[in-house]
């Protein structure tokens, strides 16, 4: 039995009605049925990624697709396989479990800020060490796909995929897809649709296939690239990766030091001691640069950069005037971690925002009271910090203040004093005094 706590329903509206993994257990789990199956196309909207689930909040906009109901739960269940039965066994045997941190089922209660704490603890405990630190460009979009099929039959220990498997590839590398703007100016709004209790953009899916026929979706027909959403996606872009993981991890372990990657960041951190001198780690550097080209991947030059730790501080060779580390949404400065700059910014500028529209329809419409209350205590104070699963920025900040205190204890955590002022300033916003303690 698969559990429905893992395997939950999506509120969301697709050409397909919601199914819970009850009814779609047999169905999903059935390889012959699989290997038969026909997939919807996904849907495409470009999201400004901001959440505080742990995820990385890279301030950029993202490219996300998601599937049909049914197809979600398939892409679920493969992707359970492939991570458990496979992935990480890989990972285990050659020596890279430690080293590839996003997107495990092995890993599940551990986020970002556990894995950023870990490594600047590890950099503080060699006292002196050279950093290398670097992101993939484009990294879902840019993948091989036959790179990836072959990293599949390898991680599986198959000559050729299997009948189900080869088509759950497939509908991943020749996806195809509507742009959801397109989907609502034929469907009508998502709010509009679901204040008319509807579960789908189409009450049977013979009526989609009708409107398939007059608009045919669009597809991926080149060589490269996954589509960044869909619940199998994420483990595929980490198979991908095993080679490049491979050479940093031995790179890494001959040196004495540490490799880690999560999603498309990685960061390789050197003992100064292992190492003859600096021209020693811009020749490290190269051969990263020519593992990254051989296994086809394309590193961000931007966002490439070569550190040095040495007496509590931190330099960047290139740049002498960059003297903070910027990893896993944490700044690093040698002695002092906080949350990026942004991110406290970005909290207090979107309270601003709703607050602001609030007193305007406060004065539209002649309110006695300010409406979107429940909005702006739930995710700009205190009273929303234990809201839903992930609760509000202000819990994310308590979370990476208590992990960073735990786990990198040589470090001087920031993260609440930087929102230490939380209060005053949303009642200075609001123009009234919110009767909580903190």
């Amino acid at each position: 039995m698969l559990d429905e706590k893992e395997f939950t329903t999506k509120k969301y509206l697709h050409f397909d009605h919601r199914v819970k993994i009850e009814f779609a257990e047999s169905y999903v789990t059935n390889p012959l049925k699989i290997a038969r199956h026909s997939f919807l196309p996904l849907i495409h909207y470009t999201s400004s990624f901001n959440k505080y689930n742990g995820v990385v909040n890279k301030g950029k906009q993202r490219e996300i697709m998601y599937a049909g109901h049914w197809d979600h739960f398939i892409y679920k269940y493969y992707a359970k396989i492939l991570n458990t039965d496979y992935y990480n066994e890989f990972c285990h045997s050659f020596g890279i479990d430690e080293c590839v941190t996003a997107y495990r089922n092995n890993k599940t209660k551990k986020s970002n800020i556990d894995f950023a704490a870990e490594v600047i603890e590890r950099i503080v405990s060699y006292q002196e060490a050279y950093i290398l630190i670097g992101d993939f460009t484009d990294y879902f979009s840019s993948l091989d796909h036959g790179l990836l099929k072959n990293n599949l039959k390898r991680v599986m220990n198959v000559s050729k995929l299997s009948a189900d498997w080869y088509n759950v590839f497939r509908s991943v590398t020749k996806y195809g897809y509507y742009e959801k703007n397109d989907v609502m100016k034929s469907c009508g709004r998502d709010a509009d649709l679901k204040f008319q209790h509807k579960k789908s953009y189409f009450e049977q899916l013979i009526d989609f296939r009708r409107f398939q026929k007059e608009n045919p979706a669009k597809y991926n027909r080149g060589k490269h690239g996954v589509p960044q959403g869909t619940a199998i996606s994420a483990v595929f872009a980490n198979l991908y990766a095993i080679d490049f993981d491979l050479n940093m991890t031995k790179l890494a372990n001959k040196f004495s030091g540490c490799y880690r990657r999560y999603s498309d960041d990685f960061i390789l951190v050197i003992p100064k001691g292992e190492i003859l001198n600096l021209g020693e780690f811009k020749k490290i550097e190269i051969k990263v640069r020519g593992w990254a080209e051989l296994y086809k991947i394309i590193i961000q030059e931007t966002k490439t950069g070569l550190y040095l730790y040495e007496n509590k501080k931190i330099s960047n060779i290139n740049k002498p005037e960059d003297r903070r580390l910027d990893y896993l949404g944490f700044v690093f400065d040698g002695k002092k971690v906080k949350m990026r700059g942004k991110s406290p910014y970005k909290f207090y500028r979107k309270a601003k925002q709703l607050i602001n529209l609030a007193q305007s329809r406060k004065e539209e419409k002649d309110l006695v009271k300010l409406p979107y209350r429940k909005s702006i205590y739930r995710l700009y104070t205190d009273l929303g910090k234990e809201h839903g699963e992930f609760g509000n920025f202000i819990s994310y900040a308590q979370r990476a203040q208590m992990k960073f205190d735990k786990l990198s204890p040589h470090t001087q955590n920031l993260m609440m004093a930087q929102i230490n002022n939380r209060k005053k300033k949303i009642e200075k916003m609001l123009g009234v005094k919110i009767h909580i303690k903190i």
